[in-house]
Formats: structure tokens, sequence, C-alpha cells
């Protein structure tokens, strides 16, 4: 920190917010008529013990908050990096220093080597995340100075890598809501694509409930706040025709760490649109703990009184109900801090199977404090048999949902989408980069 009267170093930790104002409370209090009472919080999202902490700044001032001399903007969030300068003008400046920012901060020839094709765009080197489908890192957008997350996927050649990754751009260029990630932009070199999304600042509900050993739960009032945006989504998205297929806790993403924050669909990757809206899918994807029985990892099904019936189902392929059942499972974790199916030799086959019996014991000590309603709910999401499992339209007619709707509907526009905005249709667009790669092989998706 550098003030006209002193320089001095101050030390954040990963568990606590960090706040800068004129007012008393604040953990760095600056006595100048230019500062908020409040003007910015550093805040950090550490996804697990083996990732280093992302640490954002928060501008909560209506001054305005300086980011490497580019305005923050109220209420806005940005992700920090080694070196980055922060400045409240003609009162103080702090330079943020991290010794481990994470993997992938070293050169890298083939990002290097892609740059020069991607001009609207900065490709940092900073990680995000990665997964089997490549890795994400921090971009920003040259022009407005936003930072968003570029998703890398390498398809090394492979045409139906190369296929699912465009699918993904295809669909979720074509969707614009609050609760699903943003897609600003999507770039085809040689054999790699870069989407450009929203930059989403509060971590993922997995890292949210998971003190890296044990998952807990949360409140059952926040537990419905959250199923409600997730509805909100999933109800948006089947009237589009498009069905997710791998809806988990690691892929709702959180816009800020604090109770009550908008949640954000991620990871389109095996998300299925389906031109008619009726047609059933057969192919076996998604996560195993989250799966619906009818999406067919348990192999062959036991022909045995209710399993008799899944068997048929399992012949016959899945609709959008799958879904539901994820979200199932979601709520299950989100009010009891357990998973109904998962096995801890995570073997896939047997957390099908345990999917497929469809066992469920909500009256152990983890459910003795929440609601009948709540419990309601929850069979009725995971009931094996997706005829008589609820559809989004039935959950919203629950009476969980439905005795709060008129409450839950206030909260959700007056508070949680109230400063949200769509990208600008120039900008949510499908793209090649403008040169062409050297060997020619770009093309519109």
């Amino acid at each position: 920190m550098h003030t006209a009267a002193e320089k001095k170093i101050i030390s954040l930790l990963h568990d606590r917010e960090f706040t800068v104002g004129r007012r008393s409370s604040c953990d760095q209090v600056v006595a100048h008529s230019a500062v908020s009472s409040i003007h910015f919080t550093i805040y950090t999202v550490k996804f697990d013990d083996s990732s280093a902490p992302l640490v954002y700044c928060w501008d909560r001032s209506r001054n305005g908050t300086f980011h490497n001399r580019r305005i923050i903007g109220h209420d806005r969030r940005i992700l920090l990096s080694d070196g980055d300068e922060l400045e409240i003008r003609h009162a103080c400046s702090f330079e943020f220093h991290q010794q481990r920012a994470g993997p992938w901060t070293a050169g890298d020839p083939t990002l290097d080597e892609d740059r020069p094709h991607i001009k609207d765009y900065e490709i940092s080197s900073r990680a995000l995340g990665h997964g089997t489908f490549g890795r994400v890192l921090l971009a920003t957008e040259r022009k407005s100075g936003r930072q968003v997350a570029c998703k890398i996927i390498d398809t090394r050649g492979n045409s139906i890598r190369m296929i699912k990754a465009k699918t993904e751009i295809a669909i979720l260029q074509r969707l614009r809501h609050p609760n699903v990630v943003s897609v600003y932009d999507g770039l085809v070199i040689r054999n790699r694509i870069y989407i450009l999304e929203d930059l989403i600042t509060g971590g993922d509900l997995f890292s949210y409930l998971s003190d890296g050993e044990n998952m807990s739960s949360i409140p059952e009032a926040e537990a419905l706040l959250i199923t409600f945006q997730i509805l909100k989504a999933l109800e948006y998205l089947h009237r589009n025709n498009v069905i997710h297929r791998d809806l988990k806790l690691d892929n709702i993403l959180r816009v800020s760490q604090h109770p009550g924050a908008r949640v954000v669909l991620i990871d389109f990757g095996i998300s299925k649109y389906v031109r008619d809206g009726a047609r059933r899918m057969t192919t076996v994807v998604g996560t195993p703990e989250y799966a619906a029985p009818e999406v067919g990892f348990a192999g062959l099904a036991p022909a045995a009184g209710t399993q008799r019936k899944f068997a048929k189902t399992e012949k016959s392929g899945y609709d959008k109900k799958c879904d539901l059942w994820s979200l199932g499972v979601i709520l299950h974790i989100l009010l009891s801090g357990i998973s109904p199916f998962y096995d801890v030799s995570q073997n896939s086959k047997r957390m099908a199977l345990k999917a497929v019996s469809g066992k469920l014991d909500l009256s152990n000590q983890y459910w003795k404090d929440i609601s009948p309603a709540a419990k309601s709910l929850v069979r009725r999401l995971l009931c094996v048999d997706p005829e008589t499992r609820y559809s989004v339209e039935e959950c919203f007619e629950h009476s969980w949902i439905a005795n709060q709707l008129s409450v839950l509907e206030s909260i959700y526009q007056e508070k949680i989408v109230a400063g949200w905005q769509p990208p600008p249709d120039e900008q949510h667009r499908l793209s090649l980069a403008d040169s062409q790669s050297a060997d020619g092989d770009g093309g519109l998706v």
C-alpha cells in the first residue's frame, strides 16, 4: 500500500475478506474525501487444495477503483494477477503480489503461436481451471478492458472432439439468460477452439460446500433460493430444446461468495439440442454420481419389480427429465451434505446401480431439521421412473416452492438479476480468427 504518508505491506488471508474504505470497521481505513465508506473488498476463491487461490477485487465505490489504470466499475469484480495495481485516485494505491498463481503461468508456445489470430482479446497465461476438455485461462477484451474466461479445447485433430466443441459454442451463442453462462465469442484456430465467456467470480457450488475433505449442508432457505435459480435456468433451456446432461455442483458457479448470490450454469460440452423437443437420446454421457438411471451407466439393468420398468426405459433412451434427476441429487446434497448414490470406490457402475434401486434415507440425523416439503421434492425428483419424475413446471407448483413463489420472484428480480445484462447482439456471435491459420483450415462453425 502506498499513500503520501506511508508505504507498507499488507498480508491477505485466503479465508478472510479484506475491506478498504473510510468506515472505521474496514480492515484498512483510508481517511480521505475521495474514499467511499467501503471502497473495495479483496476476497479469494479456492477450488481445492492443489490449486492456488484466485484473488478478486470487488469495486463497491461510486467514485471508482482503478485496476491497471482502468476503472473497474461499481459492483463489478476483477481477478488480480501478480504485479497488478489498484488505485483510489488522489488517496492511495496498492500493488498486488501473489507468488504462486497456479499452473500454466510459464511460457506457452502453442498459445504464443495462436495469439496473433485472436485480435479482439488478450489471452493471458493465467490459469482459472482445467478439465478433460482442456483449460480455462484469463483473458481481457482489448476494447473494453473487460475480463472474460477463455476456454481452450485442443481437439488434436480428433473430428468428434471438434464437432462437440463447435456444438457447445453453437448452443451457447443462442442462449441469453442470467443463470446460463454467456458466450461472447468463439474462434477456431487450427485444431484448437477458443470460447470466450463470462468470468464468474464466486467459485462453484462444490467448493462452497466442501472443506477439502467433507461436504456440508447449507440452510434450507438458501438451498431453496439456489434450487429456484437452477429451475429458472432449466425452464429456459428446456423451452429452447437444450438439455444440459451434466448438471452437477462443479458446473454451477456463483457470482459472489455471499449467500443469495446469482448462480450460473456452465460447461455445455455434452449438452444436446433436440430440434423437435421430443426426440430421445441414447448416448451414455455425464457424471455417474449425478446421472439419471435411464442414461445407462448401470449397463444391463436387473429385471425385477421397479427395475424391470427401468430396463425398458433404459433401452428406449432418455429425455430432458435426466436434468431433473441431477437437480434432485444436487438438492439432496445442499440440504444434507450427502450425495445420495455416491460410492467411495468411485465405481461408476456401482453408483448407477444404487441409483437404479432408488433407495433414499431421509430420516437420519442429517434430515432432522429439514421440512417435509423439501424432503417431498427430493423424492419427486429422484424417481427412478422418469414418467413419474417431476418436470420443471411441476417443481414450480410443488408446495416447497409454490408457497414461497411471490417472495422468491421478488428476491430474484430485485436482488439477484437486477444488474444483469445479456451480451450485445453484435458481440454475441461465433466467428473465426480474421486471419486464416497457417494451414488454412479455418471455417465457420
